[in-house]
Formats: C-alpha cells, structure tokens, sequence
C-alpha cells in the first residue's frame, strides 16, 4: 500500500510564505522581540479571542503536513491534532483522499492548461454562445462576476489575453537554459515556439518567444476592449443544469486574427479551494491547522497554541527587503489573501518595470500606488479577488471601497511613494503593528473607517 504523503512538522512553529504578499505565519513570536516596541495603527485592541469553543490542545498534539501540485502551483495543508489516537490517524487518511480528489475536480473544471477543462471549452466556444458547464465552474464564475461588479471592474477575469500579451500566463512561467556562443544563458518569461500567438515577438536569437519585448499598442488595446465586455458573461442554472453565455463578441488582430473573450479563474478558483478544504478538515473533525494554495490565499482554522490565544501570528514581509518585515497581524478562522507588485516582475525591452497585476483600464501592468495588500475575514477566495482589484485601484480609491465595503474585513497594506520606494502603511486593523521605518498613513474613526493622513 502507498505510504500517506502526510509529513510530521514541528508544533507551534507552522510557517509558510505568502509569495505575492509576502507574508510568514507562525504560531508563536519570540520572547523580548523587538516589533514589542512598534507603534499600531489604532488602539492596539486584540478585541475578542479565538478558541473558547475548541478542543484544548494535549501533550500529544502534533501536526502533519502534505502537499500537492495542483494549477501550475502547490498547496501546503497542515494539520494539527492528537496523532496517537488510531481514530485521528484514519481521519487524517481520509481527509487527504477527499482533498485529492476534490482538487483533481477542481483542476478539470477551472485550469486553462487542461484542454477539456469547462473554462477552457467556455474559452474555445464560439462568441454569442452558451456553454453548459458543471456546478463547481458554474459556482467559482458566478462569484466572480459578483465581485467583478462589486469592485465596478477593477476584478476582471477577462484579461486573459492581456496576461498573455505581457508573459505572465503559465506557458511564459518556466525557465529555460541553453547554450550561447559556448555560454549558458538563462532565459525567464520565454515561451517554446510551438505555442507561438500572431502577437508573440521573439527573442534576439528567434529561439523563443519573448514576453519581455513590449507588445504592439493594437493588441494592448483590443484586448483591453475584449476584456470589458466581462458584464455581458452570465451564468444560469436552469432543472439542476449550469449554463454560461459568451459575450457575442470579437476583435480582430493585425494578420487577420481574430479573438472572443476568455477567462482566467486561476485565482479566485484557488483561493475558493483553500475555503474548501478547510472545510473537509472541519468534516473529519479537525480544528487545528490550514491550507495554503498557490502562496498567495490561505484558509485557517485556529492555531493550536494557547499563548497567542489561538491565534496565527502573521508578518507582512517588506516588498523593498525580503528579510524585514513592515506589520505583523493576528488572525485565525477565516481566510486570507495577499496581493503584491514585486513577485513575477521584469523590467522590458523599453524599461518599463511590469508585475503580474493587469489594470484592466489600461491593459497594461499596474504601476506605482500599493506595493502589497492583505486581506482577511471573508472567504479565501473572495479575498483573492478582492485583493487582486484593490491593488489596481490604487491608494484613494482602495481607501473608500474598504470603508464602504469591508468593514467587517481586515486590510493592510503598504504603498510606495513618488519615488517608488515603499514610504506608509494604511490598515484598518486596530491591533496592527507596523514597522516605525515607515510611516503611518493613516488613522480610525469611532466606526474604524480608515482616515488618510
């Protein structure tokens, strides 16, 4: 029999990294840490504890973690529980046969890499049709519309295309070695020639397609365009059947291509994971632990030490220094995103630094404002989307959907200044440390609206 994949980890020392938010998460800080000193954006209220309902963690809690590959990415699920009882070992193998094969469902419904996938045959179909689609697509698309116009655009999961026009889609992610002039030449955001697009431009040695060569302004624009015609995707169930209509919609390239939209559900659908999964943890009985998918979304159930009354420490790592951090916050059940501007970046061909985040306004990478948000207190990949437009919103406009929209949610997030280095944080969490290098951009009111400085 195949041995179960779970790993043994250290108690109360749990830590994952948030790579587009750049985070750490542990159980416990260290004695006489010197963030004791840092200022907080409000009263410095831990406000009610998590636990009370649980059961208490015994000397024979342990945690065990697996992994699994799924979406061009990996997900970590920890668990922590009394791994001497026979009963909490079944448990365990039980929950990682139905997280496999959920997550294996969730792959043939939402990956644009997986050609019979829903979203891809949504994708392939023709402008102005309808697609029947499973329950899980139907469920993830529907949210997403929902916040697509919560956030009156700024989540767009049509700019498939523009992702594409820049290199950031999965064909661009690997890296590529090979031999020049009796060199070795690393090449990143570089795609094989046998996936090559009308709009793709190559490399110096035409070897590869180069994501890194800025794209003509014709496609820059007309998947702009495509991309705007997201309020015309609608999903409907109808006798227990799910169905999508397709914008009835094209635009045409310079060499006579032409394109419909598409969709890319890749982050929310990960983020909707992680909420899931958690909650097959809560089915087998468990109420320690977490499910960490794709770096950047998080579903929590509490942490097992009593010291940080069950809470998660989390540290917001510093986008200008992967070594420091600029606010620590404390969470526990619920989910958690981050987005950020300084993972998956490249500088092009005309010196124009781009990130990954598409502003669906421009069709082009978004720019300067927030360098790095978090958010927590709705469902994970709720939070995925919402962070993805909040980022692109910018600092003004961010400030006001969050004090209109979120205010049951936990945001920060640190924003650069003209000079583009990170200068403020901006939080409406009251008991949020923040490094004093940087400056406190704001305050609460009586109702914890955030107020610009």
């Amino acid at each position: 029999m195949k041995s179960l994949k779970f790993k043994k980890v250290a108690l109360f020392s749990l830590a994952f990294a948030l790579a587009l938010g750049a985070a750490s998460l542990s159980a416990c800080a260290e004695e006489d840490d010197v963030t004791d000193d840092w200022p907080t954006i409000g009263d410095g209220d831990l406000g009610e504890t998590g636990g009370e309902d649980q059961q208490k963690p015994s000397k024979n809690f342990s945690s065990m973690k697996a992994t699994y590959s799924k979406f061009n990415t990996t997900g970590s699920l920890v668990v922590t529980a009394d791994f001497t009882l026979q009963s909490n070992k079944d448990a365990l193998k039980a929950l990682d046969r139905d997280v496999k094969d959920f997550l294996d469902r969730l792959e043939n419904s939402l990956s644009t890499d997986v050609s019979t996938s829903y979203i891809s045959r949504f994708n392939a179909a023709e402008p102005g049709s309808e697609v029947e689609v499973d329950e899980l697509t139907y469920t993830v698309l529907s949210e997403a519309v929902e916040i697509y116009e919560l956030t009156e655009g700024y989540y767009n999961p049509a700019v498939y295309y523009s992702v594409d026009l820049f290199g950031f889609s999965p064909r661009f992610a690997q890296i590529y070695q090979t031999t020049v002039d009796g060199k070795i030449v690393s090449y990143t955001y570089t795609a094989e020639l046998s996936t090559r697009r009308p709009y793709d431009r190559l490399t110096s040695d035409g070897l590869r397609i180069d994501g890194k060569v800025e794209p003509d302004d014709h496609y820059v624009n007309i998947f702009k365009d495509l991309a705007s015609h997201m309020s015309e995707v609608k999903t409907e169930e109808r006798e227990g059947r799910y169905y999508v209509a397709k914008p009835d919609y094209t635009v045409e390239g310079l060499y006579g291509d032409e394109y419909s939209l598409a969709l890319d559900l890749g982050g929310i659908g990960k983020g909707y994971a992680a909420d899931i999964v958690t909650s097959l943890m809560k089915e087998h009985g468990f109420e320690y632990g977490y499910f960490n998918f794709g770096s950047s979304s998080v579903s929590m159930l509490a942490s097992a030490d009593p010291e940080t009354n069950y809470r998660w420490e989390m540290d917001l790592i510093n986008p200008d220094n992967s070594l420091g951090f600029y606010a620590i916050m404390y969470v526990d059940n619920g989910g958690l995103s981050t987005s950020g501007d300084y993972e998956k970046v490249y500088t092009s061909s005309e010196g124009n630094p781009y990130c990954h985040i598409i502003d669906p306004f421009t069709g082009k990478p978004k720019t300067r404002g927030i360098a790095a948000l978090t958010l927590y207190g709705t469902s994970a990949g709720r939070a995925d989307a919402l962070t993805t437009a909040l980022l692109v919103m910018g600092e003004s406009k961010a400030v006001s959907f969050i004090n209109q929209n979120l205010r049951d949610c936990g945001v920060a997030m640190i924003v650069r200044g003209d000079d583009g280095r990170c200068e403020r944080v901006i939080s409406n969490i009251h008991d949020l440390k923040y490094n004093p290098a940087y400056e406190g951009g704001n305050t609460l009111d009586e109702e914890g609206n955030i107020i610009l400085k």
